[in-house]
């Protein structure tokens, strides 16, 4: 019986993560779906807006996986595959975004306060990634640390934006 309910626990657990890099996915591919130049800030705001919506689902999915780690209901393997997707969601959010050029100096601006959240989050989500799949467990706490911060931000910025 316990070792059916731990089964029944993981199953739910990977359910709610592979919904939260689904929603992260989704943000992504909606960020990139047209990059370029852009002729307004209005839209470039926009795309910042679903930038930070995309980096802050990738963050948000890393510490719900260290999270889970903690508990003892993720490792090996699914939480290194699950840091690495979120480290690799975040960056490709932000390369998709500094691929727009920003149509006047008020975007310019923009560019550069998002770019201040992207870099350590990527940075952060990177180290989870390395620890991960070093099997440095214990470190992952430590290392997500800034993670509900970033999240935070994120949000912030994203509905300054919209």
């Amino acid at each position: 019986m316990n070792q059916r309910h731990h089964r029944h626990a993981w199953v739910r657990q990977r359910s709610r993560l592979a919904q939260a890099v689904g929603l992260g996915l989704v943000a992504l591919i909606a960020t990139a779906g047209c990059t370029g130049p852009v002729r307004s800030d209005g839209v470039y705001a926009s795309k910042a807006a679903a930038t930070a919506e995309a980096a802050a689902s990738a963050v948000e999915t890393a510490q719900l996986a260290v999270q889970e780690a903690a508990a003892g209901e993720l490792f090996g393997r699914s939480l290194a595959q699950t840091l690495a997707e979120a480290a690799s969601d975040a960056g490709d959010a932000q390369a998709t975004f500094d691929a727009i050029q920003p149509p006047d100096r008020r975007s310019k601006v923009l560019r550069g306060q998002l770019d201040r959240l992207l870099t350590p989050a990527a940075s952060v989500l990177a180290d989870l990634r390395i620890a991960a799949r070093w099997g440095d467990t214990a470190a992952l706490p430590r290392l997500a640390a800034p993670l509900p911060k970033l999240a935070e931000e994120f949000q912030r910025f994203e509905e300054a934006c919209r």
